[in-house]
Parts: C-alpha cells; structure tokens; sequence
C-alpha cells in the first residue's frame, strides 16, 4: 500500500488560461477598469468645460475616493454576509446607472456640479461593496496555489488600465463629450454580465454565528490587528503608498523646472507606468529568482535609491527610469503579499480583511499630495523629495529587522475557518478544491 502526502493526492488544478470563471471576471474587470480610467481624465476636462476651475474638478474625484473609503469597513462585513455574487452584479449596476445620467447631461448641456459629485458619491459607496465581494470570489475560484499568478494578472490588468484608459478617454472627450462617459457605463454593464455568468460559489461554506453589526464593522481591522503579517503588509503599504502618491506630483514639478513640456511629462509618467506593467507581467518568473523576503528588501531599497537619485541625475529621462525600477520591482511584491494575505484569511473574512488593507495603505494617499504639494511650494522639489528619500528608508530599514517579513519564505498555515459554524446555504468546498 502506497501512502501519498496531501499535496501528492490533491488534483493538479487547471492553468488559469482554462479557469473559465477567472477569465471571465478578468474579462469583464479589464473592460470595467479600463472605462473609469477613461472617466478619470474626462471628468475634469468635463468640468473645465463648463466651470473653467480648477478647484471644482477635483471634487467630483474627491467624492469617489472619500466615500469609497468610508464605506469600505461596512462594506466588507455585507460582502461577507450576503452572497457576493449578487454583490457583484448590484454594485456594477447601480455604479452603470449613476454613470449613464451624465451622458443625457451632458448632451442637453445641463452640466451641474453637484449631479456629478452625487455620481461620483454612488459610485465610491457601491465599489466600496464591489471590491470587497470581488476580492472574496477570487479566494473561491482560484487554486491557493495559483493565487500569485492570479494576482499577477490583476496587476497587468490594472496597469495596462493606467496605461490605455486616460489617452483614450481624452481622444472620446475630443470626438464627443459624452462618449467616454457612455462607454464606462457600458464597461460596467459588461463587468455585472461577468459576473452573472459565474458557475463557481463564491460564498464561505460555513460562517460563524454572526456579531451585532456595530462591532462587526471593526471586524477587519480587529484581524489585521492581530494578524502579525497583515499588521506589518498594512504599516508597509501606508507608509509607502503615502509617499509614492504624495511624491508623484513633486516628480512632476521637478521635471518641469528642469525644462521638460507637458508632452514630455506625459511621456515620463508614461515610461513609469510601463514598467510597472512589465513588472506585473513578468512577476511570476521574478518570483522564482529569489526568496519572498529578499524581493521585498530589494523592492524598498530600490524606492529609497531611486529617490535620491532623482535629486542627481541631469536629464528627466533619467528620472522616468528610476521611476520605472521602482514599478517594476514593485509589482511582483504586490503579488506575494496579496496573494499571501488572500491564503492566511479565511473565506468569511475575505471582503472584510480586503477592505480594511485597502484602507490602510489608501489613507495616507488621500493626505499627501496636498501635503507635498504645500511642502513643494514653500521649499521647492529638492528638499521635499530628499525628505521622501528619508522616509523609503526608514521604512527600509524597519522592513529589514522585521521578523514577519520571513513568513514570505513559508508555507503558510490553511486559514482558520470557525469550529462552530452555520451554513450558508450551498454545500461546503474544501478550501483547497482545484479551480476550474
């Protein structure tokens, strides 16, 4: 009698290439992605249009992101209660029919501030609830093991988004001013079809007796708190993320002062996101050259080098390149810790754990480039990008002594499911089942 190992006797799972629910979510993700990418930049060309400020262009983008990231904690607990999959569906309906009002508006010129900060308000809420309940799915429809690939591809897809989705909705803009608004409705149209065409459950097999509401809120970030790993991805992510979004704007005022012209600014931030995107692309085969812990120094390392370097070096093409390393080393990171995040949680806390991460590596990132800019205008580019040279290398250096940073190299422990459970209705999988 042979006795094999549960890894031997676990089905190999299938490439994701033939994971029909995976392709199909990415599918209908890319296609969603790609259409608010094009509403990025026309909803502040829309309001100049019409307003001519400044000041009241950014609201509509101020009032996506504050109400999305007030709404992620809450959000999480209903993606992980209600089944995700009419999730899904809903909050790309609602986020498609809020977005389908401006295009009427627009072509009968009643154009008005407060209609396009209400669209932007009932978009943040209901991707609030969208994100939480997408990122619980994939846990389900994807082999653990196949967790980085997964995550890689969603990198490239949200990079090739950044890349593709603002020239493109510019040129709409230019042909007609309520075509890229007309094509993001469409594109989450196609995202909630995605969605209702998954066959794979999404939802836990067993919850745990449910808390009251009020303290459920806090779920998330209660396990995050105490989950050793995720508590140190959150500081990383934070502080990082912090500077990288308060930076980018000295970057640009930088390379102006240096005697680049909007174009070639364009092209700089262009060249960055490139290499973001290859990094995304090749993050699986990155991954295989070195240990989890050593990619991660490398990664911050590279934030803190890159940064002093731009103070440095005299052509703003040189400047595009440090900001492309910094990309590019970036996204197989990205992968190992979210896929390493996605593998320690457990189903029912899937939307609630997401959430509360992209709370705290978003929060700081709403501050900062108001912040830098203010620093930018008082002492100038040199001396505040120096200051987010002090910073990547702090954090660095707090990376380096962190004992948790080690957990990358190891087989994580299955996920902690609850021992006293009800079901949710659907048979129980095992959390190990093949995808496909």
């Amino acid at each position: 009698m042979v006795v094999t190992s549960p890894a031997e006797s676990r089905p190999t799972p299938r490439s994701l290439r033939h994971n029909r629910d995976f392709a199909l979510l990415w599918a209908g993700q890319a296609t969603s992605q790609m259409g608010s990418q094009m509403s990025t930049v026309a909803y502040p060309l829309l309001v100049l249009a019409f307003t001519g400020s400044a000041a009241q262009a950014g609201i509509v983008a101020s009032a996506t992101l504050i109400s999305t990231l007030v709404f992620l904690l809450p959000a999480g607990v209903f993606a992980d209660r209600l089944p995700r999959k009419r999730i899904l569906v809903t909050a790309s309906l609602v986020q498609m029919a809020a977005g389908a009002t401006v295009v009427p508006a627009v072509l009968t010129h009643h154009v008005y501030l407060v209609h396009l900060a209400a669209v932007g308000v009932i978009q943040g809420v209901a991707g609030a609830f969208y994100l939480g309940a997408s990122k619980g799915a994939i846990r389900r429809i994807v082999d653990p093991d196949q967790l980085p690939a997964a995550m890689a591809a969603t990198q490239a897809r949200t990079r090739a988004a950044i890349m593709v989705g603002p020239p493109a909705g510019g040129a709409l803009f230019s042909v007609a001013r309520f075509l890229p608004f007309a094509v993001d409705a469409v594109s989450f149209g196609m995202v909630s079809l995605a969605a209702a065409l998954l066959r794979k459950p999404l939802d836990p097999g067993c919850v745990p007796a449910r808390e009251p509401l009020r303290r459920s809120i806090t779920t998330g970030i209660r396990f995050v708190g105490r989950e050793p790993f995720l508590r140190m991805f959150a500081i990383w992510a934070a502080v990082l993320n912090g500077a990288v979004f308060g930076v980018q704007l000295t970057v640009i005022v930088l390379a102006r002062n240096r005697g680049a012209n909007p174009v070639e600014i364009g092209t700089l931030l262009s060249i960055s996101a490139s290499c973001g995107l290859a990094g995304a692309l090749l993050a699986t085969q990155v991954i295989k050259l070195a240990s989890g812990r050593a990619l991660t120094l490398i990664c911050s390392w590279t934030f803190a080098a890159a940064s002093l370097g731009m103070i440095f070096v005299p052509s703003i093409w040189l400047i595009a390149v440090l900001a492309g390393l910094t990309g590019f080393a970036l996204m197989p990171v990205n992968v190992l810790l979210t896929a390493r995040s996605a593998r320690i949680t457990p189903d029912h806390l899937q939307a609630q754990t997401s959430n509360a991460l992209t709370l705290c590596y978003s929060a700081l990132s709403a501050f900062t480039p108001a912040v830098f800019g203010a620093l930018t205008d008082k002492f100038g580019p040199y001396p505040v990008i120096g200051l987010a040279t002090v910073v990547y290398t702090l954090l660095a250096l707090w990376l380096q002594s962190s004992r948790r940073l080690h957990d990358l190299d190891s087989e994580p422990a299955p996920a902690t499911e609850p021992a006293t459970a009800t079901t949710t209705g659907a048979e129980p999988e095992p959390a190990a089942a093949p995808a496909g």
